[in-house]
């Protein structure tokens, strides 16, 4: 993703800092919006595709904690950094544990900002990235359609193969831990009755005979 096309945007009701944020992103060839307030913040939430929110902990109407919540919902990939001073460190602090990407406290350097920046892109580029890996993957592989196949094969060898494929790609982030114990799941109960052999077929009196 071209910096250009990663979306900042930065909320503070203190206009020196604002524009100052602003303009060392600017600078940087990142795309910048800013607001003058919470309510602001929240309504450009809902309307642009944002990838980081910069937020003053402090500001009238809604404050960097309601911007974090309603972020988190309009769009959870995005990241948001709280913006606090030394007096509100501890309400920052809570704010991570909220679901925050990172805080930094006033005043702070300008180096700061591009590495926390720096950071949040490179996470959007691993999101992306893996978005891509698994549409690959599945292209490749068919999906679950592979795995009903796969999981028909009477050699053990090819089963144990996928669940470690499944396993890796679940370490890599690749796959959910929901999606990679549903694959195996597939498998292994596919590999115990999933080729339709014997079907047709019960036992009566100890003797196998056609139904």
């Amino acid at each position: 993703m071209d910096k250009k096309f990663f979306k900042i945007l930065v909320a503070d009701d203190d206009e020196i800092p604002r524009d100052i944020v602003s303009s060392i992103l600017c600078k940087e060839g990142y795309s910048v919006v800013s607001a003058t307030n919470g309510i602001e913040a929240i309504n450009i939430l809902r309307l642009e595709d944002i990838n980081l929110v910069i937020t003053d902990l402090r500001m009238p109407g809604a404050d960097g904690l309601d911007v974090l919540k309603h972020a988190l919902i309009i769009n959870p990939e995005a990241a948001v950094v709280i913006l606090t001073a030394y007096g509100t460190l501890d309400t920052a602090l809570g704010a991570i544990k909220g679901g925050a990407y990172d805080y930094l406290t006033k005043p702070f350097k300008v180096q700061e900002i591009l590495i926390l920046a720096e950071r949040a892109y490179k996470r959007v580029e691993l999101i992306n990235e893996n978005r891509e890996l698994i549409k690959h993957l599945r292209d490749i592989y068919g999906d679950i359609e592979v795995i009903k196949t796969v999981s028909g094969s009477n050699n053990p060898l090819i089963i144990t193969g996928w669940i470690e494929r499944i396993e890796r790609l679940k370490e890599m982030n690749i796959l959910s831990a929901q999606e990679s114990e549903k694959l195996k799941k597939r498998l292994i109960r596919g590999n115990g009755n999933g080729n339709g052999k014997g079907k047709g077929k019960e036992k009566r009196g100890g003797k196998s005979i056609d139904s």
